[in-house]
């Protein structure tokens, strides 16, 4: 396939170089100029769970391209979604499709201004990876990826996409209720990344705490209540389980938020905590503690 990937961070940069090794046609879409330098320089660099792999990829902003993309791999974060389909939409033809496994909700929402439904494919994943530095990213373990159609229907695209993921290594499953995984996910994030952004604290620290798991819990409680008013079956169990995981063996990490105050950078906000504070005042649900940390992230976003 002839395949564009929006955004040469972490994880697009892991799902790049595993579908060119699978001789895909990628090119990467990207705004940062030192990115752009660095690969253009070097090559996209990986290491990690598939070796030492360089990746000699076409790069560049979305008007170094002229023609159209078969498929559309987004992973720009949520609040960049619109502005990169903007400037990649002279990259979509008729028959371009789009794949997001974005953190957060939204993102379907903001690529459906660009491209129809039926050819959005959404999901999930929690693969590992870790930008060491412009062009090079670590990938330090193993992961999934779970997807299914926007529009709910099967189709013969869906499965080649799926299957073009699978065979590059990412272990992909189509799941029609991927939107189940994608809300766990997302209690997931909502109650790490909110309260490390804010405390500063690191996944082991907020385990340690009995006033910090509290809160990580009552946010988890809440999303879940949300997910369960649109009608979806969330294991709160499960989620759980995957928190008390981090807290284990996840302990220095610091949630991507977190890293992104301390870098003085704009945080994932309005498609992870405050999408939740939102969506449960549109269905009568109340998420007071949730809602708190959305709107204590937005004052400080921005800020070293």
């Amino acid at each position: 396939m002839k395949i564009a990937v929006i955004g040469a961070g972490a994880m697009g940069s892991l799902f790049a170089g595993r579908l060119a090794d699978e001789d895909h046609h990628v090119s990467l879409i990207e705004v940062s100029g030192a990115m752009i330098e660095a690969i253009g320089e070097k090559g996209l660099r990986m290491t990690g769970r598939f070796g030492e792999k360089t990746y000699r990829l076409p790069v560049g902003s979305a008007d170094h391209y002229t023609d159209a993309f078969e498929l559309l791999i987004v992973f720009t974060k949520g609040m960049h979604t619109t502005s990169a389909m903007e400037a990649a939409k002279h990259a979509i033809g008729p028959d371009t499709w789009a794949l997001t496994v974005q953190n957060g909700i939204g993102n379907v929402e903001a690529i459906e201004a660009f491209i129809a439904r039926d050819r959005i494919v959404m999901g999930m994943t929690n693969w590992p990876s870790t930008l060491i530095e412009p062009g090079l990213v670590n990938v330090p373990g193993d992961g999934e990826i779970k997807v299914w159609a926007a529009s709910g229907q099967m189709s013969q695209k869906l499965e080649v996409i799926a299957a073009a993921l699978d065979e590059a290594g990412l272990n992909c499953t189509l799941d029609s209720h991927v939107e189940v995984a994608i809300w766990e996910k997302l209690a997931f994030n909502s109650a790490l990344n909110s309260l490390a952004a804010i405390t500063g604290l690191t996944v082991g620290e907020m385990g340690d705490r009995r006033e910090s798991r509290n809160i990580v819990f009552t946010i988890v409680d809440e999303v879940v209540a949300v997910a369960k008013a649109r009608g979806l079956a969330v294991d709160v169990d499960h989620i759980r389980e995957s928190i008390e995981h981090a807290f284990a063996n996840h302990r220095q990490h610091k949630p991507s938020m977190l890293q992104d105050r301390l870098a003085g950078r704009r945080m994932e906000i309005g498609t992870i905590t405050g999408a939740v504070s939102k969506t449960g005042a549109a269905l009568g649900i109340a998420t007071p503690v949730t809602t708190a940390f959305a709107d204590l992230l937005t004052i400080v976003d921005g800020e070293a």
